[in-house]
């Protein structure tokens, strides 16, 4: 016992003496396809796949993450910053291999400002370490072009791309103009590449959704690359790059507008209603949707935005359990409403005995609609808000749950045997 207790004390002693290496995480800059980088505000779709590859993290170019990731020495991932609960799914990393395109790669480099660093000219030359003095208040002061005195040179000081306020002080010479973004091409075709995956999940909404991500490269096991070591548990994290999800407004304002199939898959389903009261003021207008249905109201000034995706898709529940009648959709995903009430008007696919619901996702309700002959079409007024219709070529039975039977209590008799009188 007491041996076993003193191997477990000399132990302890040689851990707490022994120098321990921290694994350390370092800020480095990363640039996705296209030209996007953290410094630009990137827009993305609602509802479809953003696929962006990776051109650069940290040291490494697309071709070299692929493989270093396949060799086991690294792995990347994505941290969502801000707005995780407005992805559809977790945003993927995956290798894919290049078709017949080039990669879009990023570089910045040195404007023509004539400026001379001893013997280095810097015009046109790519950017690396930025030029940077202390300032007054703490922070750091970009070059200007001045002719400083040998104090202020003497102060000099040159900032790498490691240092947590480089972007920032990046960012403040490309709005001066002194450094340029410039995208060159290379080509990628059967080469491997990470790829960036996510979706942003629809909203119906008339408003936009930010995401913001990082990424991230953590080093599995201790290699070189270069004239550089890499230790493992080392990370290497790029700053925020910030996407944008905006629903784009109708394509055209008039009295009579059409919203196509194909501009909503295209996410052109906003109506500005300040832009259509611009372009009608407070006349009717009417609106078809593709060939199903059309709407039509009388605009009011205090008309908010609306969002007006729709689908025509089959409501399986629906269908199924009235598998001998024929029927059209018309769903209105965002529930756009209107200030004045209006038509809607439908196909009159059963003639005059076309019948209109709306459908709440569990009861079908009934529409007073007008038929209209010359047209082939029925009409509901009173209409405000869009929501789901169903249009059946004839009446539907709905089942009507039986109510429970009254329970009789029965009252005992009484012997009555003096009815006359009530004696006995």
């Amino acid at each position: 016992m007491k041996k076993t207790l003193a191997a477990v004390l000399a132990a302890a002693m040689a851990l707490s003496t022994a120098s321990v290496a921290f694994a350390t995480d370092t800020l480095v800059e990363a640039d996705l396809g296209g030209g996007t980088t953290v410094d630009t505000e990137i827009g993305v779709e609602y509802g479809k796949d953003t696929k962006k590859i990776i051109s650069k993290l940290g040291d490494f170019d697309a071709a070299q993450l692929a493989r270093l990731e396949d060799e086991g020495k690294i792995s990347v991932s994505v941290i969502v910053t801000e707005g995780s609960s407005k992805l559809a799914a977790k945003p993927t990393i995956s290798t894919v291999t290049l078709s017949d395109e080039q990669v879009s790669k990023t570089k910045y480099v040195w404007g023509n400002n004539g400026w001379n660093f001893g013997n280095d000219p810097l015009d046109g030359e790519d950017v690396k370490d930025l030029p940077v003095f202390p300032a007054d208040d703490g922070g750091w002061e970009i070059y200007d072009g001045s002719q400083y005195g040998t104090d202020k040179w003497n102060s000099l000081q040159w900032m790498n791309s490691t240092h947590e306020d480089y972007n920032d002080i990046l960012k403040a010479y490309i709005t001066a103009e002194n450094i340029v973004k410039k995208s060159t091409l290379v080509d990628g075709a059967g080469n491997d590449a990470l790829q960036l995956k996510f979706k942003v999940a629809h909203t119906y909404g008339t408003g936009e959704t930010t995401v913001k991500m990082k990424l991230r490269i953590t080093v599995r096991k201790n290699f070189e690359e270069g004239n550089d070591s890499y230790d493992k548990g080392d990370t290497y994290t790029s700053n925020e790059f910030e996407f944008e999800a905006a629903y784009h407004e109708l394509t055209s304002y008039s009295e009579d507008m059409e919203l196509t199939l194909t501009e909503v898959d295209e996410n052109y389903v906003k109506l500005d209603a300040s832009d259509l009261y611009d372009e009608i003021g407070a006349d009717n207008f009417v609106i078809y949707f593709d060939d199903s249905a059309a709407f039509s109201a009388k605009l009011s000034s205090a008309q908010k935005d609306v969002n007006l995706y729709y689908s025509v898709d089959e409501i399986e529940a629906v269908a199924d359990a009235y598998p001998d009648v024929d029927f059209e959709f018309i769903s209105f995903y965002g529930a756009p409403s209107f200030n004045n009430a209006g038509e809607m008007t439908f196909n009159a696919i059963g003639a005059k005995n076309t019948t209109v619901y709306t459908f709440d996702g569990e009861t079908l309700t009934p529409l007073d609609t007008t038929f209209d002959s010359t047209y082939g079409t029925v009409t509901a007024k009173g209409i405000k808000k869009l929501t789901t219709f169903v249009v059946a070529d004839q009446v539907l039975e709905v089942e009507e749950e039986e109510e429970p039977a009254e329970e009789v209590t029965e009252t005992p008799e009484v012997e009555d045997k003096n009815p006359n009188t009530g004696a006995c």
